[in-house]
């Protein structure tokens, strides 16, 4: 075997393994996830819980406002309702449309759901909340004993809360609590789609001041691609993928762990992976310089450009999610991530998350693909080629599944962009922080 032959091996066992392994992710994420007890969240009942308070606010606020603006309201009503029927795949997301449609239509089209679904082949425990939610809408919530109750509130939460409310003054409780949270969400709702107003806003401005300084030469490349022809980087971020999605996967499995902030243990593959890159002889300059782990131009203004590259990049993830709402509408499928489930909790619990999203991932997941990733394939190819190849492995091993790759890959396109423009890994860790600060945002702000 020829020495040029020989060299070529570790590449190519790294590129089985990763390949092999992302493809594996793929799989897993595309399985069906049983959900027996009916009380994990998924996208679409997070949705349901979204319109079913905007429906209840503007219901609410319907008796506060002169009567055209209350006909607006009624039309918006009309394709909410749509909007809500169009989420409610499974059984236990129909039944919690039907106390949604009872709370703002009225009881009728209530039973007249439920009656609906009582003829469907349904679980024992969802066949005895429709019986339950019947009985509640033709006699009242006053007739179901505390047992029936209790299995509602269990298994229903928010729903069950409305529906046990139904027919009360505004006065009492939960009937207040409810319509007070509901006016409070709509609110939200309102000052967050002004919010997104302004940042396509600013995100326009911030893309085409890039484009105008691009012209003009003023914004250059920063990064350096290596000449050398190591394969360390490539072996190293291989590493990374075994010992993350196998070992510490399978370490998660066997001992249970399964709150996220576990995965502040997968930092102990750092100095694995250093430990690696320096076995072959890759000095500790060039893998700082490699992974971008330098200062560039100034710390300060390294996060400043993170910021506006962030936002102009913007206007590219719009794409990207446009691309991935219309594969949702012509699939029916919905991204999902394990984080909609963990967002209820104290502030310590909340803090947690924040430092695992703002923290943690930016800084893992900016090193292994922006950096060691991307620093190997720009040895050959230029950033049109890498960046995209970084984007997709990047989008297709997150558990959102893989109608959500066109949002991610948008996202990782645009942290690729400011490796390039920047040099330094800074840049994008900065972006990556400030968009994860932002969707975590977003959902607590929606969903608790």
């Amino acid at each position: 075997m020829s020495t040029n032959t020989a060299s070529r091996w570790p590449a190519i066992l790294s590129w089985v393994l990763i390949l092999s392994l992302a493809g594996f992710v793929v799989y897993r994420n595309a399985k069906p996830v049983s959900n027996n007890d009916n009380t994990e969240l998924s996208i679409d009942s997070l949705r349901i819980r979204v319109l079913a308070e905007e429906l209840i606010g503007l219901k609410s606020l319907g008796t506060l406002i002169g009567p055209a603006q209350m006909e607006q309201i009624n039309r918006n009503r009309a394709g909410l309702v749509d909007q809500l029927d169009s989420f409610a795949h499974s059984p236990i997301d129909r039944i919690r449309a039907a106390i949604v449609v009872g709370e703002v239509s009225g009881k009728d089209q209530a039973i007249a759901r439920l009656e609906k679904l009582s003829r469907e082949p349904l679980p024992s425990d969802l066949a005895d909340d429709v019986s339950a939610l019947r009985t509640l809408y033709i006699n009242g919530p006053a007739v179901l004993d505390a047992t029936a109750k209790e299995r509602l509130s269990q298994r229903h939460e928010y729903f069950a809360r409305v529906a046990l409310s139904y027919g009360e003054t505004p006065d009492q409780e939960p009937r207040h609590t409810v319509e007070a949270g509901a006016i409070r969400a709509t609110m939200i709702l309102g000052f967050v789609a002004l919010g997104f107003l302004v940042l396509l806003l600013a995100a326009a401005g911030f893309f085409i001041t890039g484009i105008v300084l691009k012209l003009k030469g003023r914004l250059g490349r920063m990064y350096l691609p290596d000449a050398l022809e190591s394969t360390a980087f490539l072996e190293g971020f291989a590493l990374y993928f075994v010992l993350f999605i196998v070992g510490f996967g399978l370490l998660r499995r066997f001992l249970r762990l399964q709150s996220l902030q576990w995965e502040w243990l997968a930092l102990l593959i750092l100095p694995l992976f250093l430990g690696w890159l320096s076995w072959r002889g890759v000095s500790q300059e060039n893998q700082r310089m490699g992974l971008g782990w330098h200062r560039g131009k100034g710390v300060m203004r390294e996060i400043g450009a993170g910021i506006a590259g962030y936002f102009a990049g913007i206007v590219v993830m719009a794409a990207g999610i446009l691309v991935t709402y219309l594969l949702v509408k012509r699939t029916g499928l919905s991204p999902e991530h394990p984080l909609i489930n963990m967002l209820q909790g104290n502030r310590w619990h909340i803090l947690g998350l924040y430092a695992l999203v703002v923290i943690f991932a930016p800084l893992m997941e900016e090193t292994m693909f922006r950096g060691a990733l991307f620093h190997h394939l720009r040895r050959r190819w230029g950033w049109a080629v890498s960046a995209p190849i970084v984007a997709f492995i990047f989008a297709v091993i997150h558990p959102q599944g893989w109608v959500a790759v066109p949002a991610l890959g948008s996202i990782a396109l645009v942290l690729a962009a400011l490796r390039e423009w920047r040099g330094s890994l800074i840049a994008p860790m900065v972006a990556h922080a400030c968009n994860n600060f932002i969707v975590l945002t977003l959902a607590l702000a929606l969903l608790r």
